[in-house]
């Protein structure tokens, strides 16, 4: 249950800011072209443009085992690190554009029907846990103190933006005319 618990941490940790940013880049113009013409593909395509980046981008980290071997610490994480996002980021946006086509696949469906059970005991076994409710909690009043934070720093940046933009008007202005 332990590995469990941390894969799914993990995985949650990278999703809540790997998939907001794969989803904003989806709406460049070249993104939903290519994606289009994805969605187009029948089911095994799609099911080897899916797994394909993830054969090629696990092995990153079993490299990143590899460097905590020899202690390269801040190596062995920006590896996983890469690795986990860049893979992530292609699973869930392969699997946005062709879930409906993947889960054709019985078997694809078996599988991601059992990953969604799994993911469902952790995320209730951690509720049940006090100490997971405090940290929820947490980081619910971190998000809170930040967007308060991020709110005035964006007044106080469109106040000093407002006053030097008009300076630099009148800098141009006089410069024109003179």
């Amino acid at each position: 249950m332990a590995a469990a618990v941390v894969a799914v941490l993990l995985d949650d940790a990278f999703r809540a800011v790997v998939v907001p940013a794969v989803r904003a880049l989806a709406e460049l113009a070249p993104i939903r072209r290519v994606e289009a013409r994805i969605a187009g593909l029948p089911p095994r395509g799609i099911l080897l443009l899916f797994v394909v980046p993830l054969a090629v981008i696990e092995p990153f980290k079993i490299y990143a085992l590899y460097l905590v071997g020899q202690g390269r610490f801040a190596a062995a994480a920006a590896a996983f690190v890469v690795a986990k996002v860049v893979g992530l980021g292609l699973a869930e946006r392969l699997f946005a554009i062709g879930r409906d086509q993947l889960l054709s696949i019985p078997w694809f469906a078996w599988c991601h029907g059992r990953i969604l059970a799994i993911r469902r005991r952790v995320h209730g076994w951690l509720e049940r846990r006090r100490i997971w409710r405090q940290a929820v909690d947490a980081v619910r009043g971190m998000r809170r103190r930040l967007a308060a934070v991020r709110l005035a720093l964006g007044r106080f940046a469109r106040r000093a933006g407002r006053g030097r933009l008009a300076a630099a008007r009148r800098l141009v202005r006089r410069g024109r005319a003179a």
